[in-house]
């Protein structure tokens, strides 16, 4: 039987009822495609800057990066620099040219940049791809937060299971019944709380006498730890140098943390999993000690590269939030919406790595002193699971007030970003593939009805991946896996969209075959190299070889990225099939509104200077 937190389930439960409340309030204004996937195109700025704030910062923002930061000290924080300089590619090069470029969705944009329906259909199956990579950390997030927050299941299901059920079916309801009206004003408010909730975290840190310089001095005077999950039989078998790991934990572990770990060992079964504490390994510099204030813990050099480059580049790839900017009134009003993004999610970055150091800190020396554990599994004052830091910090810290505020506030950041991408599939399936192909002649009523109709057949997907995750063991195999899965979407997205977007509006001699095949190499690329460092991590390659090097490959951007841009280069120098209205196109991206109002009349003095001078 778990901890029942009652506080914060009646919070929870209240900010269920307002969210679901408000859907129903705005249904009346889902009758239209336009208003069901895009709000009417009515959302001002600094509305709109708030619900991208809402839709981007999910589970992997909010309990992700402060876990991230927990569980490997400075390589953490590349999450929270990625995810708050991403929207820096997005204002400079896309967000204003792909709202001048109107249309509903990222397929839309291919289409109109490329007149092709295959491109389209491309488009369309890429963007369900990052959409499906994206939804499983929230359905993960959603798992652990109930765990934590109230440590049993229902209806035989165990608590994770139970928390990824009850989120998706509530996410299902009020995504279908508000649309993107209802999804906005839901983000917008979401947001705020998620910032409440975060910012009130590391105040009662403060509060409690935290000191963020001599906090990073006290937790890198000794060699930085690390949970592992070991059977009986690798805890015993002697290494090359005559040593087991048990050796190494007797070194690290108190008599107290190692007394569970000497039980199952004398046990006998050889299968039998035990988490120990082990001395985390420095992986740019092996014969160095590795420390929580040096990089290395996670990564190499190519992988600390690469995943910065995968959250930069993934935030302009990222479908649910380039179809936000169709919501503006206007490319400027776009424009304005990224600016005051940067300032919110860039404040809510600083926030998140101190509330992960300041658990470090904190949560040590609660576990060791035998209080406040909470339903939190822990090894020796570490978390078992470190997706567990930002709820058990607000315990330790606020009680039950403030972790329920936080627990509200995880939930509010898996709907806000859920009901987004919900949004972008049921878009790319109703609008991209129903809408242009299916049925051409159907009326609105019948377009929204099959909008809705494809949120709730990926909420039912969404939720069978949030239920397979620990089914095949992808949970024990990474430390912080919240932030591992989003930084694996924003990858896929870097490599499938943004070498699309970046040749499609900046370079006008793209192709159609050129961009198909930069998506293909991008995007599919990516996910090669995701599935082969998964199989990696579970065991399922050789240690040594070919394979073993595929999958060594934790972030394959620095790959992938480049690959893709060049394959659009060469392919389209190659092809040179260029659609035959490539200069109205180009006005459409990048022309004034007055230029466009001449070229339609003819006064285009440019285009007309030229034409004099070919005849």
């Amino acid at each position: 039987m778990g901890n029942l937190n009652v506080i914060a389930i009646v919070m929870v439960i209240g900010l269920t009822i307002f969210t679901v409340g408000l859907a129903i309030f705005t249904r009346r204004f889902t009758r239209t495609t336009a208003d069901f996937y895009l709000a009417g195109r009515k959302v001002g700025t600094l509305a709109n800057a708030s619900a991208i704030s809402g839709d981007y910062l999910s589970a992997a923002s909010f309990l992700g990066v402060a876990a991230a930061v927990y569980a490997s000290g400075l390589d953490g924080v590349w999450y929270a620099a990625g995810f708050a300089g991403g929207f820096i590619v997005v204002v400079l090069f896309i967000a204003s040219a792909l709202r001048r470029f109107g249309e509903y969705t990222v397929a839309d944009f291919a289409y109109g940049r490329f007149g092709s329906d295959r491109i389209r259909l491309v488009t369309v199956l890429m963007v369900l791809l990052v959409s499906l990579f994206y939804m499983a950390p929230q359905m993960y997030g959603a798992g652990t937060t109930w765990t934590v927050l109230v440590g049993e299941g229902f209806f035989g299901m165990s608590p994770y299971n139970t928390g990824v059920v009850i989120v998706s079916a509530i996410i299902m309801f009020y995504v279908a019944m508000g649309g993107m009206k209802g999804t906005t004003l839901n983000q917008i408010f979401q947001f705020w709380w998620l910032f409440l909730a975060m910012f009130l975290v590391v105040i009662f840190a403060f509060a409690k006498g935290f000191s963020y310089p001599q906090a990073l001095a006290d937790v890198t005077a000794e060699n930085h730890t690390e949970v592992k999950a070991m059977t009986v039989a690798q805890l015993t078998a002697p290494g090359p140098n005559g040593k087991a790991p048990i050796d190494t934990a007797r070194e690290t572990m108190t008599p107290e943390g190692l007394a569970a770990v000497e039980a199952a060992v004398a046990a006998g079964d050889p299968e039998a999993t035990v988490p120990v504490l082990m001395p985390a390994v420095n992986k740019l510099h092996e014969l160095r000690d590795m420390f929580f204030n040096e990089p290395g813990h996670r990564y190499n050099s190519f992988d600390q590269f690469s995943m910065v480059l995968a959250l930069v580049l993934g935030t302009a790839g990222l479908p649910h939030i380039l179809n936000r900017y169709y919501t503006n009134p206007s490319g400027a009003a776009a424009r304005r919406s990224t600016f005051w993004v940067l300032v919110f999610i860039g404040t809510f970055y600083i926030l998140a790595p101190i509330a992960g150091l300041a658990g470090r800190l904190i949560l040590d020396d609660t576990f060791r002193s035998g209080a406040g554990t909470g339903n939190a599994a822990f090894v020796d004052g570490l978390l078992l699971k470190s997706d567990a830091v930002m709820p058990t910090l607000a315990q330790v810290l606020g009680g039950q007030w403030l972790l329920g505020i936080v627990a509200a506030g995880a939930f509010a950041a898996m709907f806000s970003t859920t009901g987004g991408l919900l949004i972008a599939a049921a878009s790319a399936i109703g609008h991209d593939v129903y809408e242009k192909y299916i049925d051409k002649g159907a009326t609105e009523i019948k377009k929204v009805v099959v909008g809705k109709g494809a949120v709730m057949l990926f909420a039912f997907v969404a939720l069978g991946i949030g239920l397979g995750i620990p089914a095949v063991g992808l949970d024990k195999a990474y430390p912080a896996l919240i932030a591992m899965m989003v930084t694996w979407a924003f990858a896929v997205g870097a490599g499938a969209f943004v070498p699309l977007l970046l040749t499609g509006i900046w370079w006008k001699g793209t192709t159609e075959r050129g961009a198909i095949a930069g998506m293909i190499v991008g995007g599919g690329g990516s996910i090669f190299f995701i599935f082969m460092n998964i199989l990696n991590q579970l065991g399922r390659l050789p240690s040594e070889g070919f394979l073993a090097f595929m999958g060594s490959l934790t972030f394959p951007t620095l790959f992938t990225f480049p690959a893709a841009l060049l394959t659009i280069i060469v392919v389209s120098k190659m092809d040179g099939q260029l659609p035959k209205n490539v200069d109205e196109i180009w006005m459409r991206i990048h022309g004034t509104a007055h230029e466009r109002h001449e070229r339609q009349l003819g006064l285009d003095k440019v285009s007309t200077m030229f034409q004099k001078g070919g005849e």
